[in-house]
């Protein structure tokens, strides 16, 4: 929770399996590189209660994340929120979307 982290690219795939469901993106660093990200985000069964669907967000879509890095591993880290290019929305427990996104 110490080091912040925004990361924006292209979801390649969404996993909602227990314990925590995980969101998996290609993004670049500032030298163009390319990198996998791994974010760790709720549990499956409290996403699905707060209205988030397996398909909800496919491959291919920008998306914005938000979050924190983790502390003992590179290109991973907890989701805090994600964003899409279309101004949707998800929080750690499911969408958000009656909210703007964070600034």
């Amino acid at each position: 929770m110490k080091k912040p982290v925004e990361v924006h690219g292209k979801i390649v795939e969404v996993r909602l399996e227990n314990p925590h469901s995980s969101f998996v993106l290609d993004a670049q660093d500032p030298t163009g590189k390319q990198l996998r990200w791994y974010f760790e985000a709720g549990t499956p069964s409290g996403m699905i209660r707060n209205g988030y669907r397996k398909n909800m967000i496919p491959p291919g879509t920008e998306v914005t994340i938000k979050g924190f890095a983790a502390k003992d591993a590179n290109n991973r880290g907890m989701l805090q929120q994600l964003v899409t290019s279309d101004g949707r929305v998800f929080a750690l427990f499911g969408p958000q979307e009656s909210r703007p996104p964070a600034q």
